[in-house]
């Protein structure tokens, strides 16, 4: 069951889990390319508003609303690729700012294809950028990213393919905790 978000309100810092659906673009060397559908769960901690300078109140057109992504676990399924599952690379420091409607994001991504023996990462964070009315962002305020993104095997850092394209298309809040609340 989800979790109302109301529009242009600047929410007090807590922690986010939100269900969402991204699809991913990829292109393989040797195999193929797909865009597969995924599904999962989003964990984000969101600190505290601040005012932009030279602002003097805290509002929707004056709060910065910066959150630490914590936790990422999506799942789909290819034919070209078979089960493919989404963490976070906890080696690249993921998190969004977020500034009146403008939104920014950075994150690195291990993607796991157990039917080609393949678990691969990003070579460097995803940079993804949206428009938004919500914080959270929530229903299909996508957010996309920006350029294409190299696919290295985990463990020889062997190029093997590109990430081409990441859009988030939907977003359900699932829980909220504001921080310091029991």
């Amino acid at each position: 069951m989800s979790i109302e978000v109301k529009a242009r309100t600047i929410p007090p810092a807590g922690i986010d889990t939100t269900e969402v659906t991204i699809e991913e673009s990829y292109d393989i060397h040797g195999v193929g390319k797909d865009t597969v559908t995924l599904k999962g769960t989003l964990v984000s901690d969101r600190g505290a508003p601040l005012l932009q300078p030279g602002k003097q109140t805290l509002d929707w057109n004056s709060a910065i609303v910066a959150a630490r992504f914590t936790n990422l676990r999506l799942s789909g399924k290819s034919d070209v690729f078979g089960t493919v599952r989404v963490t976070l690379d906890k080696s690249f420091p993921a998190s969004a700012v977020a500034l009146a409607c403008h939104c920014s994001a950075s994150l690195g991504v291990v993607v796991s294809m157990p039917r080609l023996g393949m678990k691969l990462k990003t070579s460097e964070a995803i940079q993804l950028q949206s428009v938004v009315s919500t914080i959270p962002p929530v229903g299909d305020e996508a957010t996309t990213s920006v350029n294409a993104v190299d696919l290295v095997d985990a463990d020889s850092n062997r190029k093997v393919g590109t990430l081409t394209k990441a859009t988030v298309k939907w977003r359900d809040l699932v829980a909220q905790k504001r921080h310091g609340a029991a």
